[in-house]
This record gives structure tokens, C-alpha cells and sequence, in this order.
């Protein structure tokens, strides 16, 4: 009993292991490495990429404001003063005189140089750059989504258009196919002819199918190339390198089915965008707050070649005294500053409502998405289950087809049948086939847009 357990979960685990290869097996390593060099190559990707770049530089930028702002500055100019100073009155007893009584008005005029360098740090903001900071970080998650979300557009466009050019080589196949067969029977009829035992008009039908044949060639051709111009765009590949390129179509067979759309790109990003407009509102609400700051300076003032005059001094009258410079090295000051806007014309509440409609666009924008990716992974999901059924019909066909074809290949090689009766059967077959591998490209078309719909096919890809 215990050698039959163990055989059974030996057994089990062989089929989830065969069915996970087989899921992880449907892409070829080759299309698997084209779609790599397309990430690096591709100029929409580039500028999403560049976006994502660009709000990560913005939000370092809003960092840069929480550290000291230093600054320089020199001057040299001329200057003209007139003013006035009221400085205590000085007795002078054996005078009886008082000086510097009142007021006393005065004028300076001459040159002047100043240097000084300050230096200004926030020390609050009202969580104005904290929040900033975090808003331009999940918008920069945001668009790191979207680049994802292109990356999975781009390579659901690239597998499609292998798997038609896969297609052509099928077709190719089956033309070649029946090329060898037309071509055998032709060279039948022809002795046939020369021996009096058939009549040219059955020639002419093999030869009318051969032409018939050829024409699909040329077509097939044309097909080919303007679809491995198409790949050379998208991948940056040269045409002759996708079109060496080679695989079986065959169906993709998930080991199960998707159930949601919650892992699709353009969902987080749209999730990181909420995120960003909470910490917006909230740093335009910081706006209400004073904003505190320290600030210090350290300058040096030279006036020289100057002229003063001190006007209307007791006993002197006005007085002019010439002066070979004023110096003030160094001036230092150093304080802490509050800047409140109290009323700024109601933008602050503006500013507040914007960003409380920009929440429910985003919202909206979320709801709507999600629901016609619900919608649409349904009808995905449907067209994925039929295109499985249909696969098992024509699979039949193909054998019927196949069985019609070899009868009436041997009937008309005994006589019994036409070669009108031939070419039916051949070109029963041909459709069949075609038929068949048309069928598998929907069910594979069908699989990789359930897988991109559900947002898993870059995940199943890396596998």
C-alpha cells in the first residue's frame, strides 16, 4: 500500500511538473531574447522610461530644499544718503551748552563696495516638502507602471506577428506539399499522354492547380517580407535576422485560467497615482501653515572717498567733514524668520478644490478601467475555451481530410476517379490544413491576450 502512495505522488508530481513546462514552454527562446533587445531599443519605451527618470529627479529637487541655501554677493556703486540721527544730548557745563539736542539731520555721499555671503535653512514648511516629496515618488511609481504596461503591449504585437509569420512557413509547408504531389501526377499524366492512355485536358487541370499554387507563393512572399519589415521596426532586428527565424505553431495550453485583473499595469498605476494626489492634498493643506526658517549673513561695507555732512550743529552750524572710508568688517547676523500667508486671494482653496477633482478623475478613471478589463477578460476567456474546442474538431477534420485525400489518390490512379475528382480532394485538404493552422494562431492570439489582459503575460514570459 505505502509502494502505491508513493507511486501515486510520484506520478502527481510528474504531471504539475510536465504541465508547468509546458506552460512555461510556449515561447520560443528565440522571440524570448528579440523582446529583450526590443526593451532597450524601442523609442516609446525610451520616453516612458525617461518620464520615470524625470519625476524622480523632481521629487531629489524638492529634497534640495531642506538643506542650507547658500549665497554670495558683491557690489560696488556709488552712494548718496541723507538722513537723520537723534543720539542723547551731552551737557557740557562750563559751556552751558547741550550737543546733539534733538534730531540732527545728515547727508554721505561717495563710493562703496560690499561683499557678504548668507546662508537661509527651512527648518518647517508646513510637512509642505515631506509630502511634495512622497506625491513625486508615487508618481514616479505611477509611470514606472506604464512603462511596464507598454513593455507588455509591445510584447504581446511582437509574439502576434512571429506567430503569423509562423503561419506563412505552415502554409509555406503545405504548398510544398501539394506542389510534390501535383507535380508527380503531372509527370504520370504526361507518359500517360505519350502512351495514349489519358487525354491533355487532364494535363492542363494539373497544370491550371500548379499555377493556381504559384500564385500563393508570390502572395505568401509579399506577405513574409512586409511582415519582417514590421518586426525590424519594433525590435530594432535587421529583417534578415527575424526572418531566419523559425518554430512550430502549435496551441498554448494555460495550466489554468486567470481570474482577475488586478496584477494589469495601468491598474497599479493608476493605484500609485491615488497615492500621489493624497499626499498633494495634503501638502497643499501644509500651505495654510507658517513656514519657520533660520537664516545668518556675514558682509563687509566699505564707503570711501566719501563726504559727511552734519547739519544745523550748535555753535558750528552746518559742518562738512571729509572722510577717507567707513568700514563695517564683518557685519554678522543671525535669526530665525516666520512666513505665514494669511490671505493669498482664495488660490490656496483653489489649489485644495483642483486637487480634490484631480482624486475623483483618478478614481473614476480606476473604476472604469477595471471594469472593462473585467469585461474583457471574460470575452477573452470565452474566445480562449472555444478556440480549444475548435482545435479538437479540427484536429478531426484533419484526419478526415487527410484519409479523403490518400483514397482519392489511389482511385485516380486506378481509373475510378477524374482528376476534377483529384483536385477536389487536394484542395479539401489544403483548406482543412489551413483551416487547422488558422485555428491554432486564434487559440495562441487568444491565450497571450488573456495573459495580457490579467496583466501576467511579462510574468510568463520571465519564466
Amino acid at each position: 500500500m505505502n509502494k502505491k502512495l508513493s507511486l501515486g505522488l510520484l506520478t502527481l508530481a510528474s504531471v504539475l511538473f510536465l504541465n508547468k513546462l509546458h506552460a512555461q514552454s510556449w515561447i520560443d527562446p528565440s522571440v524570448k531574447d528579440i523582446i529583450q533587445k526590443a526593451f532597450q531599443t524601442n523609442k516609446e519605451l525610451k520616453l516612458k522610461a525617461y518620464e520615470v527618470d524625470k519625476a524622480r529627479l523632481e521629487a531629489e529637487g524638492v529634497k534640495a530644499n531642506r538643506l542650507p541655501h547658500i549665497s554670495a554677493l558683491g557690489l560696488y556703486g556709488y552712494v548718496h544718503s541723507n538722513g537723520s540721527v537723534d543720539i542723547p544730548t551731552v551737557n557740557i557745563p562750563l559751556l552751558n551748552l547741550g550737543l546733539f539736542e534733538g534730531a540732527t539731520g545728515f547727508s554721505l555721499h561717495g563710493q562703496a563696495a560690499y561683499a557678504g555671503v548668507s546662508v537661509k535653512q527651512i527648518i518647517f514648511s508646513g510637512l509642505q516638502i515631506p509630502n511634495g516629496i512622497k506625491a513625486l515618488q508615487e508618481k514616479a511609481v505611477a509611470q514606472q507602471y506604464l512603462e511596464s504596461a507598454s513593455r507588455e503591449t509591445l510584447s504581446k504585437d511582437i509574439i502576434a506577428s512571429f506567430d503569423q509569420l509562423m503561419l506563412l512557413d505552415e502554409v509555406d509547408k503545405l504548398i510544398v506539399d501539394s506542389e510534390k504531389r501535383l507535380k508527380k501526377e503531372q509527370e504520370k499524366v504526361n507518359k500517360a499522354i505519350q502512351n495514349g492512355l489519358a487525354i491533355p485536358y487532364d494535363r492542363d487541370k494539373l497544370k491550371l492547380a500548379l499555377l493556381e499554387l504559384e500564385e500563393k507563393k508570390v502572395e505568401l512572399s509579399g506577405n513574409r517580407d512586409l511582415l519582417c519589415q514590421k518586426l525590424a521596426q519594433e525590435t530594432g532586428i535587421s529583417s534578415q535576422k527575424v526572418g531566419g527565424i523559425h518554430y512550430i505553431l502549435k496551441p498554448i495550453f494555460l495550466s489554468e485560467l486567470p481570474a482577475d485583473v488586478e496584477q494589469r499595469s495601468e491598474l497599479k498605476a493608476l493605484d500609485a497615482s491615488s497615492k500621489a494626489y493624497e499626499y498633494v492634498y495634503k501638502k497643499e493643506k501644509g500651505g495654510a501653515l507658517p513656514a519657520v526658517f533660520a537664516f545668518g549673513s556675514a558682509n563687509y561695507l566699505n564707503v570711501f572717498n566719501s563726504k559727511l555732512t552734519v547739519k544745523d550743529q550748535s555753535l558750528l552750524g552746518t559742518v562738512n567733514l571729509p572722510l577717507n572710508s567707513i568700514k563695517g568688517t564683518p557685519n554678522l547676523i543671525v535669526g530665525v524668520g516666520v512666513k505665514w500667508d494669511l490671505y493669498t486671494g482664495g488660490e490656496h482653496l483653489n489649489k485644495i478644490r483642483q486637487v480634490k477633482l484631480d482624486q475623483h478623475i483618478n478614481t473614476t478613471k480606476r473604476e472604469d478601467t477595471q471594469e472593462k478589463l473585467t469585461l474583457l477578460l471574460s470575452k477573452n476567456t470565452v474566445t480562449y475555451t472555444t478556440g480549444n474546442e475548435k482545435l479538437k474538431v479540427g484536429e478531426q477534420q484533419l484526419k478526415v481530410a487527410e484519409n479523403n485525400l490518400s483514397m482519392a489518390v489511389k482511385q485516380y490512379q486506378a481509373g475510378l476517379i477524374d482528376v476534377t475528382a483529384l483536385l477536389a480532394a487536394e484542395n479539401d485538404w489544403y483548406k482543412v490544413n489551413l483551416g487547422y493552422f488558422n485555428n491554432v494562431l486564434q487559440q495562441r492570439t487568444a491565450a497571450v491576450e488573456l495573459l495580457h489582459t490579467s496583466g501576467k503575460l511579462l510574468q510568463t514570459i520571465h519564466e
